[in-house]
């Protein structure tokens, strides 16, 4: 089993030599000196992966952009790789010369799930899916923020989700999964993949909607393929 860092502070060094390391980090250090008046937080897997100390490569990045120039912020990427988006409708950046690892760009006023407007990165992370994802830090000074704990359940290696009140609507206009459908596909995938035990109010809240496995196909289509260790407890 992998070492999980014992506290925020002695994980950002490892999660900034896995920006470092990324193929779009000369052009993230660019946009910052371009763009000082912006605020930028990374949160999500990488974060989590460095406390796990997991040694697989990262995936992507999730960045939150914040700040009067956030938007054009965003945009000075394209011009160094390939600009797309995700599902939600936020930026997606792919460096130039690497196919596998990308990053979403997000404004803080601009991450919506159903609830209240963000205003800051707090905000933000209170919205997410679930405790362990939900840390991020500020990449311009190594300020770490865990309002939910998040660093406790990956010691414990607990899912457990943040929140049982999102609303059950289309994430985008048009859109047949809910957002409650999607929560639903995440958190079992990544308790599965993390290999974590899941707490019982979580537990409950999947049993009770296990009729979301018929939008399977759905998700995998628009996100990606799930999987599904935990179903046969359900």
């Amino acid at each position: 089993m992998s070492r999980v860092s014992k506290d925020l502070a002695s994980t950002y060094p490892e999660v900034r030599r896995r920006l470092e390391c990324w193929a779009g980090y000369d052009v993230l250090a660019d946009v910052l000196r371009q763009f000082e008046d912006v605020d930028v937080f990374l949160a999500g897997g990488v974060i989590r992966n460095s406390v796990l100390g997991t040694v697989a490569p990262d995936k992507d990045f999730d960045f939150f952009l914040q700040g009067a120039s956030a938007a054009r912020a965003v945009q000075a990427f394209s011009g160094k790789g390939r600009l797309a988006k995700t599902p939600f409708g936020s930026a997606r950046w792919h460096p130039a010369g690497d196919g596998e690892c990308y990053a979403d760009l997000i404004r803080v006023e601009e991450f919506g799930t159903g609830l209240w407007p963000c205003e800051d990165i707090t905000d933000v992370l209170n919205q997410f899916d679930f405790t362990a994802s939900a840390i991020a830090f500020d990449i311009r000074t190594g300020c770490a923020f865990n309002p939910q704990n998040g660093l406790r359940d990956l010691g414990r290696r607990i899912m457990r989700m943040i929140r049982f009140d999102f609303p059950e609507q289309p994430f985008a206009p048009g859109a047949e999964l809910t957002m409650t459908a999607i929560l639903w596909f995440r958190v079992l995938h990544y308790a599965c993949v993390l290999e974590f035990g899941i707490e019982p109010l979580t537990l409950a809240w999947l049993r009770d909607r296990r009729h979301y496995r018929r939008h399977a196909d759905l998700f995998a289509d628009t996100f990606f393929e799930p999987s599904w260790g935990y179903l046969d407890r359900l």
